[in-house]
């Protein structure tokens, strides 16, 4: 959908409520605020782990309102959101349907707490592939915890890099249950060589938010790393992602 004067009834159309198509479209300025912290990501001075419950709910209810400006109850409501989902980057990335639950059947707020997440998930890929994102970890980690922190099941990512640790792309591999998501070494390999991709990094979620990798996870990756350096191919390392915790393998000297 295009970001046209004619988004509103497009997303009317498309969650089947009707909006008032004369009104003139939302502003959205708190996305300035979003860019400017997203901004500080990859810079020589230090990211603060994550922002204050208080500034979550400050942001929430600025885009509550945003949304829904008859809103009397925005900041109640953004206070309810993050002690059910953890912080405002975990509300906007949640799934519909307990989006929908949690704010008491608002199909509105859900759609553009969509676009939200897409909107910021997109910026972080953008920062991503204008740098070697090896050299910025807090950037790969935030990118990470964007588009993986809150899923209810477990999925697996690729990221292939060039030679000078670029990101060329970054595909979703498998989906699974709860538990469990496939990733075939045979795949990986065949994909980086269409690529021309020298380096690999895993990624996938544990829905548990632990992210302690299991046995299963040591064995796939060393599969697929030995799979990987028959063809020149090296797998730089692989991430678990967990509810805001992340495990790298090769930080922890697993590879």
């Amino acid at each position: 959908m295009s970001g046209t004067a004619g988004t509103p009834l497009a997303l009317s159309d498309a969650a089947n409520f009707s909006l008032d198509v004369a009104a003139t479209p939302i502003q959205l300025p708190f996305l300035q605020e979003l860019q400017q912290d997203y901004a500080t990501c990859g810079d020589e001075k230090p990211v603060p782990a994550g922002p204050p419950v208080c500034g979550d709910v400050v942001l929430l209810t600025k885009l509550i309102l945003a949304i829904t400006p008859r809103e009397k109850h925005a900041e109640d409501m953004a206070v309810e959101l993050i002690a059910r989902f953890g912080s405002f980057a975990a509300v906007i990335s949640a799934p519909c349907r307990a989006q929908e639950r949690a704010s008491g059947g608002n199909k509105l707020l859900s759609i553009y707490f969509q676009l939200v997440y897409d909107a910021a998930r997109r910026m972080h890929l953008a920062k991503l592939k204008k740098g070697k994102i090896l050299l910025k970890k807090e950037q790969l980690e935030a990118y990470l915890r964007t588009v993986m922190g809150h899923e209810d099941i477990e999925q697996v990512r690729v990221l292939f890099l060039d030679s000078a640790f670029k990101l060329q792309a970054d595909e979703v591999s498998g989906r699974g249950t709860i538990d469990h998501a496939p990733l075939y070494p045979r795949e990986v390999v065949r994909r980086a060589l269409e690529l021309q991709s020298p380096y690999l990094v895993l990624v996938h979620n544990h829905p548990s938010g632990d992210p302690t990798p299991s046995q299963d996870d040591i064995d796939i990756t060393y599969r697929i790393s030995k799979a990987a350096q028959l063809m020149g191919i090296t797998v730089w390392d692989h991430v678990i992602v967990g509810h805001g915790l992340l495990f790298s393998f090769r930080q922890e000297g697993l590879l």
